[in-house]
């Protein structure tokens, strides 16, 4: 969007009127050798270099995907980026994402609530109450035991 110029700025989620932090969903990214392979040592070596803190620095600098390397949160292009540091506060209230197929049918309707409410075709609760709504019905139909 920078590249856009189109001017945007980044921060956690405010709290509620009584304090309390808001709770987001926080998801992550994981490596795994696969215990078939016929490679494995190279395979570690390889994810070893792809996350050690040289690759993950120069990753974000690339993508903006903020590094999960300790070591890197200090490093000034990652401390003092504002997306970095609102991505780093928001975790320290975020939940980890449900692991469950029932959260595929989250995205669709959350997404287009997002789309009517900033394009003024509803008011967020009225958005919002409709995507529950569906997202209910999708589990309903689609994960009923």
């Amino acid at each position: 969007m920078k590249d856009a110029g189109i001017e945007f700025g980044v921060a956690p989620f405010p709290k509620f009127a009584d304090g309390t932090p808001m709770k987001t969903f926080m998801g992550v990214k994981g490596w795994h050798v696969s215990s078939y392979s016929k490679n494995q040592d190279w395979a570690v070596k390889f994810l070893e270099y792809i996350t050690n803190d040289e690759n993950a620095k120069y990753r974000f600098e690339q993508t903006a995907e903020v590094p999960t390397n300790v070591a890197l949160v200090d490093d000034p292009a990652i401390a003092e980026n504002e997306g970095a540091k609102a991505v780093a506060l928001q975790t320290q209230d975020a939940v980890p994402m449900p692991n469950i197929p029932e959260m595929g049918e989250v995205w669709g309707p959350m997404a287009s609530a997002l789309q009517t409410v900033v394009t003024g075709k509803a008011k967020p609760q009225e958005a919002l109450d409709s995507a529950v709504k569906q997202i209910e019905q999708n589990i309903q139909q689609n994960h009923a035991k």
